[in-house]
């Protein structure tokens, strides 16, 4: 795995156990399976637009991984759609562990947004993420409260290499650091490769 890919992946590991201003919202539901995923339209679809890619990834000439549609508005603001399917999906298990990490999203190297979701056991947990590079010390982390999740995959369990195929509907409120209340809503499907990621040192 080039090193563009493994830093991507590393940054998405640390939102994934909440070490990037993102709560764990603690909520395991069971996942649905629906094994004649991959023959919905929305892929052939896909594979006529180019891939959306991370600052840290290099451009491979693969094919759209996601069409979710993900937002991020405050309670009484509009919000603009015009960037809502601007990401991508990647899924790894990490070292050892056997959770399946698929996260939806993008970071353009200055910050990043997205929902990330755990896999394992037919079950899962799903929350939003965003982030920036600025640090302010004595800031309060956010606290993210699940509406409502659901997760349907091609299959039940995973092994590095298979294809994943899934649709994700997901809804959260979250108060952030400065106390308003933030909406995270993201809708649609993604497809990509199960990789794993292990840190050389």
């Amino acid at each position: 795995m080039n090193k563009f890919l493994q830093l991507h992946c590393i940054i998405v590991l640390l939102l994934a156990t909440g070490c990037l201003n993102k709560k764990d919202t603690g909520r395991w539901d069971n996942a649905c399976l629906d094994p004649g995923l991959p023959k919905n339209i929305i892929y052939h679809e896909m594979n006529r637009k180019d891939e959306i890619y991370s600052f840290s990834e290099k451009p491979d000439g693969s094919k759209r991984t996601s069409d979710v549609s993900y937002l991020c508005y405050g309670k009484h603001e509009k919000h603009d759609t015009t960037y809502a399917k601007f990401n991508n999906c990647r899924a790894f298990y990490y070292a050892k562990s056997d959770t399946l990490l698929i996260n939806i999203g993008i970071s353009s190297g200055f910050g990043g947004q997205g929902i990330d979701i755990k896999y394992k056991n037919k079950k899962f947990n799903a929350a939003a993420y965003l982030f920036s590079d600025v640090i302010i010390e004595g800031e309060t982390k956010p606290e993210q409260k699940v509406i409502y999740q659901r997760l349907t995959l091609n299959k039940l369990n995973y092994n590095v290499g298979d294809s994943l195929f899934g649709k994700i509907e997901f809804k959260s409120m979250e108060i952030d650091k400065q106390g308003d209340t933030v909406l995270h809503v993201g809708k649609g499907n993604f497809r990509t490769k199960v990789k794993r990621i292990i840190i050389q040192e």
